[in-house]
């Protein structure tokens, strides 16, 4: 399982974690495909609200969302 996260400690603001099965999370590192992938492509803030069509109205009503990454 992998989660991405958002916090102001790391650069960019997110970072992405690998949990193992007894649920330890590990940093993935930058320069991961993850990484490059969710900041060119995701419509807000680098995650993929373009997939769940009930966050997409919230991410325009804040002014985050970018339909050009749909």
């Amino acid at each position: 399982m992998e989660a991405h996260v958002k916090d102001s400690r790391f650069p960019g603001q997110w970072a992405f974690f690998h949990f193992d099965a007894s649920g330890k999370g590990t940093l993935i590192p930058r320069p991961a495909d993850c990484y490059t992938c969710h900041e060119q492509h995701a419509a807000v803030d680098t995650t993929f609200v373009q997939f769940y069509p009930t966050l997409i109205p919230i991410a325009q009503a804040h002014g985050t969302y970018h339909p050009s990454d749909q």
